[in-house]
């Protein structure tokens, strides 16, 4: 089975439909969401419904849930903190109930699927360093731990070792963050996703360009702050 993986979407619509419209992802036989579908940018009500269509398996991530109303946003920085007070004014009941509807923490197919750390999902802990990940492989235990939150596609291996590399095997990984299609932060503007193919046991990374113009304008013109538009450009 081919399983697409998308993470932390962030309201840039632009990002999302080129993502969705990619050849090779258009194979899959299967969509998953590792949240944070909202926050940031101009389209949270978009970018929800089409989640909800397109993926089988969906987690919260906290900018989700600060949406939402599930958590407080005291933690976001301050431009956070604006978007998300924004993406309030947008949603209906039934965007926040749909949210409220969504696990931290579930597992699909053998593997184990949540957005921050899946030692404590709800303390949104970002896996940067070793502690960090040997904490998680731990938690995770035998199960392929997939997630997002940091925004930077990597992989940790069982003994808290980081690599980089663009494609590999499930064995050879612990841990596997699948990067951020709206808010890309490892200096590569470009929309990113991940496959797994649960037969071979592989996952692949993917980059996609997308028009970042369109979704910075749409961030400015929505009277968000504009150093949310101008982070596009860089991919941090």
């Amino acid at each position: 089975m081919l399983v697409r993986v998308l993470s932390d979407i962030h309201g840039n619509l632009a990002a999302l439909k080129a993502v969705l419209e990619d050849p090779a992802g258009a194979k899959a036989d299967n969509t998953i969401c590792l949240g944070d579908i909202v926050g940031y940018g101009s389209h949270p009500v978009e970018c929800i419904n089409i989640i909800r269509k397109e993926c089988d398996e969906v987690v919260a991530g906290n900018h989700d849930q600060g949406a939402a109303g599930l958590i407080g946003i005291s933690h976001f920085n301050p431009d956070g903190q604006t978007a998300i007070e924004w993406t309030r004014t947008q949603l209906d009941q039934q965007c926040v109930d749909w949210i409220k509807s969504l696990p931290l923490h579930t597992f699909y197919y053998g593997m184990s699927l949540s957005h921050a750390s899946v030692k404590d999902p709800s303390s949104w802990i970002y896996i940067l360093n070793t502690p960090t990940a040997v904490d998680a492989v731990l938690a995770a235990g035998e199960y392929l731990s997939i997630y997002g939150h940091t925004h930077i596609p990597m992989q940790w291996n069982r003994l808290g070792d980081c690599s980089g590399k663009s494609a590999g095997l499930f064995s050879d990984s612990s841990l596997i963050n699948c990067g951020s299609v709206g808010q890309p932060r490892d200096g590569d503007p470009s929309a990113a996703y991940m496959l797994l193919n649960t037969e071979e046991r592989t996952f692949r990374h993917i980059r996609v360009e997308y028009d970042v113009l369109a979704a910075a304008t749409a961030i400015k013109e929505a009277g968000l702050p504009e150093n949310l538009a101008k982070r596009l450009y860089l991919g941090k």
